[in-house]
């Protein structure tokens, strides 16, 4: 089975966010997922929807997503 664009940028957003515990932008994403900057935008939001990951908006207007509270990882 062939991982699609977006199979890659959900991988990369859960596994940056959830996993690690980092704050990500949509730009570090895109390199990651070898995608679209606009490609990534856009399922991102649509994976902030479903509250896996939560979009913050920093003062300067600039976007980054995180581990949501309530969302733990257990790495055993």
């Amino acid at each position: 089975m062939n991982e699609t664009a977006r199979d890659r940028i959900w991988k990369y957003a859960l596994a940056s966010t959830i996993r690690s515990g980092n704050q990500v932008t949509p730009t570090e994403i895109a390199e990651m997922a070898d995608v679209a900057e606009r490609t990534a935008r856009e399922t991102l939001v649509v994976i902030a929807e479903t509250e896996w990951i939560e979009r913050r908006t920093r003062q300067d207007g600039s976007v980054y997503y995180q581990r949501p509270k309530g969302i733990e990882f257990d790495h055993n």
